[in-house]
């Protein structure tokens, strides 16, 4: 998961940068999701997030950085619930 934010918070920087430039800002975001799909496999928060990256009008929105600090909250919550004794 700390991958995934690392590479999650350059891009959404790197982004603010080619805002211009829609076919790079295009293509920092294709490069972004292959490499967040390659850490994290398939889920469906990042389809969302590739989403948001594609309307013009939303892209300046760090939803990267958004979307895998969501996934990191969401599995610590899930995690410390499994670990908990059943009965408490």
């Amino acid at each position: 998961m700390k991958w995934a934010l690392l590479i999650a918070l350059l891009s959404d920087a790197l982004g603010f940068g080619v805002v211009l430039f829609p076919l790079l800002q295009w293509l920092l975001d294709a490069i972004t999701a292959i490499a967040l799909l390659m850490v994290l496999g398939f889920r469906w928060p990042l389809l969302i997030a590739l989403a948001f990256e594609v309307i013009p009008a939303i892209e300046l929105f760090p939803a990267w950085t958004l979307v895998v600090l969501a996934m990191m909250t969401s599995e610590k919550k899930t995690g410390n619930q499994d670990r908990q004794p059943k009965g408490m």
